[in-house]
């Protein structure tokens, strides 16, 4: 019986993850399955009709394909790159999109489409999809880090949201690990998100350019290549230099902030996503070294550290379960 509901079910919903360059729509059926996707073209600049335009061309489009299929849609998902306020249902603050900032996103779209709206930050979506379906399945207490231009972590415990010392988590966190490291946007001094983000990690590389070592990366970026996780990863696994000392310290720096989550939050799983973290395996390898060196006890040896198993969809996926 179980199978045959798995094949015959037609409920869905609507995923949209705003991130970047593009947001992400997709149908999500209730088993976490993305059924279609599709993208929006993400437009900076522009007043908060104009920036939402693309995105509801696009979901119009899932919506259509969905009708085409016979599937019932259950609602919309929507997960955001920043902060909200979840009693107005509004994004509180999106840096790369200030037009969103109190826009009443989820009124807009329950009008506009008559489906209940459910607004998410990325990080949290993505810890609620490797709880589901992921990583974090059967783990009580569960700690979500995700590396892409910003640091982000996500707290689930007994299949809830932690929403404690929202400074540690959130889609930037401030966690300090280096009392002497670089000025953080809070106004304090070495939060990891100073210290391991994209931005970070170009600064080192252009810190080894200036002292002239030799890199196979200058060659790259100058063929007007963008640094990205991927381009890094690729030139470490040829045993690049400079990519290999960057990820020593991202490593270490990654290390010592796991450390910290450990004595704070006591997971009994750590799962490491975003796009950095996905783009190789020998980071995930330098912080569960550096981890056993830090602190080589019972504690941290039983703490299961994995990669994200959803990789890149986690959070889309993630936004579509409170709608079943």
């Amino acid at each position: 019986m179980p199978d045959h509901r798995k094949n015959t079910d037609k409920s869905v919903a609507v995923g949209v993850e705003i991130a970047g360059s593009r947001a992400t729509v997709a149908l999500i059926d209730r088993h976490g399955r993305i059924r279609y996707r599709c993208y929006a073209k993400t437009l900076w600049g522009r007043p908060a009709a104009a920036t939402l335009e693309p995105y509801l061309r696009s979901i119009e489009t899932a919506l259509a394909y969905a009708k085409s299929e016979g599937l019932c849609v259950r609602g919309l998902g929507v997960c955001i790159p920043g902060t909200l306020d979840r009693t107005t249902r509004r994004p509180l603050l999106i840096p790369t999109l200030p037009s969103l900032n109190d826009f009443p996103v989820c009124d807009l779209l329950e009008a506009h489409y008559d489906l209940p709206t459910h607004l998410h930050v990325d990080v949290d979506a993505a810890v609620l999809g490797e709880y589901h379906f992921g990583a974090g399945k059967g783990f009580r207490r569960l700690l979500f880090l995700t590396v892409n231009a910003v640091v982000g972590a996500s707290l689930f415990i007994d299949g809830k949201l932690e929403r404690s010392t929202q400074e540690y988590v959130g889609h930037v966190c401030h966690l300090l690990v280096s009392t002497n490291g670089p000025r953080c946007s809070c106004g304090k001094r070495g939060c990891i998100n100073t210290l391991v983000s994209m931005e970070a990690m170009q600064k080192m590389v252009q810190r080894a350019l200036r002292r002239g070592e030799q890199t196979s990366l200058l060659q790259r970026l100058s063929n007007r290549e963008y640094f990205s996780q991927q381009l890094l990863a690729e030139e470490a696994l040829r045993g690049d230099t400079v990519a290999l000392q960057v990820y020593a310290e991202v490593g270490r720096w990654l290390g010592a902030a796991t450390a910290k989550y450990i004595n704070i939050f006591e997971p009994n799983v750590l799962i490491l996503g975003g796009g950095m973290l996905s783009a190789s395996e020998l980071l995930l390898a330098l912080v569960r070294s550096t981890l056993m060196t830090q602190s080589p006890t019972k504690k941290y040896s039983e703490l299961e550290i994995v990669p994200s198993r959803l990789g890149v969809d986690a959070a889309l996926i993630g936004v579509a379960v409170s709608l079943f």
